[in-house]
Order: structure tokens, then C-alpha cells, then sequence
């Protein structure tokens, strides 16, 4: 099956909109739709002109050579059907139907992302409170995540290496190739540590203009929050920022000099209602990581069960009071109770007091 992923992935003109149409029409069958005929697609709700299209590149492409390619290089084919594929991520308006990945992803403690992200033209404050933030944000257990770009990324990805954590690339080009190419060292570095590199294109695939923005929104969408550290007014950094806020984000941003260009972008987002980080612990708190380390032995040492998966689909952002948790999911009161409470060590849910609780 997952060859079919990762060959129907090759199809430049079969946007993660229409492939999503597509799976959901064949049942997320991926083979069916690769077998499938073109007036079928068309029914499933691809338009006839890029039917058209995407059949000339089709013809041209077999599934195992395509899929022997990735294994080859050492890639994983990870499509949004998998139970592995970051919940975050599918919350988001347009996810990537299938992700490429080098490395170790996701892992149990990628439910703790945070985004780092700022200019790649950086001032020695950038790089110097990239680094101090982000060893804070590591060092409480968070996963870093970024876009290894020159600059601000580069300094989260480095300083979370250095401090011997796990980060996470996401690439807005063809995951055998490392762009920029002066931090291929970077990222073999931080594949060594454990972590991950991950891409929506298929091999081959070179950057664009369009193609990082598009990987912004994963950067978004893979995190609980976004800090932007440093960024020009029309950094692409605020349009991960952006992103973040429509996936219903937490968006950070740190003050700087009124004088500084490069202090433009966050100091726009904080006027425009983002929240400013002096140290790390701002953005611990508002994400509920003060005790993170504590929540993730938890995690690890209690697995998930089904009595959690039902009430979390119960929890929303909205409150909740405890009585009406327990008579909606059918438990008792002392099961939802300890429920709603081994959910509040992992980090999952809040009681905002007077026993109302919401999801994190």
C-alpha cells in the first residue's frame, strides 16, 4: 500500500486538497485510486483538466520503482492514514497526505513541539536569544521543530543538538536533498541525536518561492505553538506565525529595538496581539509545559486507553463541567475521575476549577 502513497505523492499537479478528496472517496485506499479510471477520480471531485494533467505524469511512474527509490536512501513513506501520523498535523486545514521522513518521527514526545523560526539575516540579540529560549524550551522537555534555514533556524536546531535533544526539520524541498547546502552537517548532526527530517516532496523536488510556504504550515501544524525570535516585517517567519494562528496556535514573539529591523516582524505580532517572551517559562506556562519532563514519564509509563480516547472527544476549548464529562462518556464517576486526572499529568487537559475542565 504504501507504495501507491508514495507514487501518487510524485504527482505534482494532485494537490494535498484533491488527494485528500480522492481518499476519501476510495475508502483511503491507496491502491484503488491508483487503479482507478480517470471518469472515477472526476466522481471522486478532481476536475476533469487536471485529471487530464495528472494522467500524463501518472503513465510515466510504476509504484515499486518509485517506492525501492525511497527505501534505497533510507526514507519512510508516513501517509495521514497511518495511526503514527501526527494527530497536530491532521487538525489543519490542508495536512499533507503523505510525509517523507529520515530519521526518528514521530516518537511519543513530538506531542510537545515548539516552533522556532525568525530571519535567516540574524543580529548577534537574535542569535543570542534564539539560543537562551531554546535551551529553556529543551531543557523542560520540548521538541524543537524548524525549517533549517539559515539564521534563526539554524540556532534552534544547533542549540538543541548541543544540548543533546531531539529537533525536528521540516524541508520545503525533496527529502534527499539538504537545502541550504552549507547546514548538510547540521542535519546529519541532528539525525545522530535522534531526531528527524521530514518533507511533503517527493525526491528530486527543488525549492521554490511557493514551496516554503507551503512547509510552513506543517511547521505550524506539527507544533503546540510558534515562537518567532527575530524576523523582518515580511519575514516568511510571520507567515508561519499566520499559519499558526488560523490552526488555532499559540503565537510568541519576542520584543526588540523599535530601531531594529529585524526586530519588525515580532514586534508587529506582539502589537497585533501575539504573546512577548522575556524567557522561556512565558511560553511554558501558557502552553501548560511548566511540568513537562514529569508529564512525559508519565506518558511513557501509562499507556493510552480507550476510556481517555472517549473523553478527550468529549473535551473541547470550551469548559466542561465533570458531571457532564461522566454522563457522556458512560463511565462512572470515579473512572472519569481518574481519567480526567491522569489526562491533566499528561498534559492533555486543564480543570480550570469548580470541576470544569478543557482540552489542551
Amino acid at each position: 500500500m504504501l507504495q501507491y502513497f508514495a507514487t501518487l505523492n510524485r504527482l505534482e499537479k494532485l494537490t494535498p486538497l484533491r488527494f485528500c478528496r480522492l481518499l476519501q472517496y476510495f475508502d483511503n485506499d491507496a491502491k484503488r485510486i491508483w487503479q482507478a479510471k480517470k471518469v472515477e477520480w472526476v466522481q471522486a471531485g478532481v476536475e476533469q483538466k487536471a485529471v487530464v494533467e495528472i494522467w500524463r505524469e501518472k503513465e510515466k511512474l510504476d509504484p515499486d520503482t518509485e517506492f525501492a527509490k525511497l527505501a534505497k536512501i533510507g526514507v519512510q513513506v508516513l501517509p495521514i492514514t497511518s495511526n503514527a501520523y501526527p494527530k497536530l498535523l491532521k487538525e489543519i486545514y490542508d495536512p499533507p497526505p503523505v510525509l517523507l521522513v529520515r530519521g526518528k518521527f514521530p516518537e511519543a514526545n513530538d506531542n510537545y513541539a515548539v516552533a522556532v523560526v525568525g530571519s535567516r539575516i540574524t543580529s548577534t540579540y537574535g542569535r543570542q536569544v534564539t539560543a537562551e529560549l531554546t535551551r529553556g524550551l529543551v531543557q523542560a522537555g520540548a521538541v524543537i521543530v524548524s525549517g533549517l534555514a539559515l539564521g534563526i533556524d539554524a540556532v534552534a536546531h544547533q542549540t538543541t543538538i548541543d544540548v543533546g535533544a531531539r529537533t525536528i526539520v521540516v524541508l520545503g524541498n525533496g527529502i534527499d536533498t539538504i537545502y541550504p547546502p552549507r547546514n548538510r552537517k547540521l542535519a546529519e548532526d541532528i539525525l545522530a541525536k535522534g531526531g528527524a527530517i521530514i518533507s511533503e516532496y517527493p525526491i528530486g523536488a527543488e525549492p521554490t518561492v511557493y514551496s516554503f510556504p507551503q512547509r510552513n504550515r506543517i511547521i505550524a501544524g506539527l507544533s503546540r505553538g510558534v515562537l518567532v525570535t527575530e524576523a523582518r516585517e515580511k519575514s516568511g517567519a510571520l507567515i508561519t506565525a499566520k499559519l499558526a494562528l488560523e490552526s488555532n496556535r499559540e503565537v510568541f514573539a519576542v520584543p526588540g529595538s523599535i530601531f531594529a529591523e529585524t526586530s519588525a516582524g515580532p514586534n508587529k505580532l506582539i502589537q497585533e496581539g501575539a504573546r512577548p517572551v522575556l524567557q522561556a517559562k512565558d511560553v511554558l506556562e501558557v502552553l501548560n509545559f511548566e511540568d513537562l519532563n514529569e508529564k512525559i514519564k508519565v506518558r511513557q509509563i501509562i499507556a493510552d486507553s480507550p476510556a481517555e480516547e472517549v473523553i478527550l472527544k468529549i473535551l473541547s476549548k470550551t469548559p466542561i463541567h465533570a458531571d457532564k464529562i461522566t454522563r457522556e462518556s458512560g463511565l462512572t464517576v470515579s473512572e472519569a475521575s481518574a481519567v480526567l486526572s491522569l489526562l491533566e499529568m499528561k498534559g492533555l487537559a486543564v480543570n480550570l476549577g469548580g470541576a470544569c475542565w478543557v482540552r489542551v
